[in-house]
């Protein structure tokens, strides 16, 4: 099916400069005006400290701005992302949670300071909090210290060979469960998204054991479309959206204009025809 002119023009999932991204808000807003792009949602990593700066571009562009984040989570011992999306700002729910997030962030960072230190690299802690700025502390930042001090070739090796699951395996189980804070929030009537699901580290049995839990708990849409998708994965989503009765999101996962796998407003197309698109309500 042909891509229609209303998906090339929302995007509900991107990141600035607050959490992994490149832009400012204000450049992020100038450059989906570009894109033609009317509806937007900022979701940086366990932060709203973008929203605000992204509310006042949008407002001067004339694109529609819907609230959003991407909370670290997990399930079974998995880390996972969920979006979050068209919450009011004083939500105190949703703010404990990222408070607590931030916290884990720093903790984190610590933890794995000390493993690269046992793997025989020099303490990178407080160069990487130098780097990271006003962003949220990841292993984006470990990355981009490791290929300034020579460390390592480029961030794709500092993944590979230090910083990928496989090596950071003691702490994946950091993030709040998922049962701790879906039905939390789903009280405080926002949307809650499982993001980009065919990227996580499960049999297709195991991810539909998730996305039937989700739901259970108050999950209410999946991201059947994430920047260059595999068209079976979505056509899969999909499927999964009309069988759970779930709310279908998209988004490009844009994090900057140098990959082809994330173009900002540029998803693999989909049967929209057959699932319950939730950007419909902010039209």
């Amino acid at each position: 099916m042909q891509e229609t002119l209303l998906h090339r023009r929302v995007d509900l999932h991107c990141h600035s400069i607050f959490s992994d991204g490149i832009f400012t808000p204000t450049e992020l807003l100038a450059f989906a005006k570009e894109q033609g792009l009317e509806m937007l949602s900022l979701t940086d990593h366990d932060t709203l400290n973008g929203l605000a700066e992204a509310q006042e571009a949008a407002n001067i562009h004339q694109i529609n701005l819907i609230s959003g984040v991407e909370l670290s989570v997990q399930w079974l011992g998995v880390p996972l992302h969920m979006l979050v999306l068209g919450f009011e700002h004083q939500n105190a729910v949703l703010n404990e949670i990222i408070e607590k997030n931030q916290k884990t962030r720093e903790i984190r960072a610590k933890q794995i300071a000390e493993l690269l230190i046992k793997r025989g690299l020099p303490d990178l802690y407080d160069k990487v909090i130098e780097t990271a700025g006003c962003s949220q502390l990841g292993r984006p930042h470990f990355a981009k210290v490791m290929v300034t001090e020579g460390l390592v070739k480029n961030i794709g090796k500092a993944f590979d060979q230090y910083l990928s699951n496989k090596h950071l395996g003691k702490l994946k189980s950091i993030w709040p469960e998922i049962e701790e804070i879906v039905p939390l929030l789903a009280n405080t009537h926002c949307d809650l998204i499982m993001a980009h699901p065919r990227r996580y580290p499960m049999t297709l049995t195991k991810l539909k054991r998730l996305i039937a839990h989700f739901d259970l708990l108050g999950g209410n849409a999946i991201e059947v479309s994430s920047g260059n998708e595999n068209p079976q994965n979505v056509r899969l989503l999909e499927s999964l959206c009309r069988e759970l009765k779930l709310g279908a999101s998209v988004g490009s996962d844009f994090h900057g204009p140098f990959s082809s796998w994330s173009k900002l407003g540029k998803y693999t197309a989909i049967q929209e025809a057959n699932i319950e698109p939730i950007w419909h309500k902010w039209l």
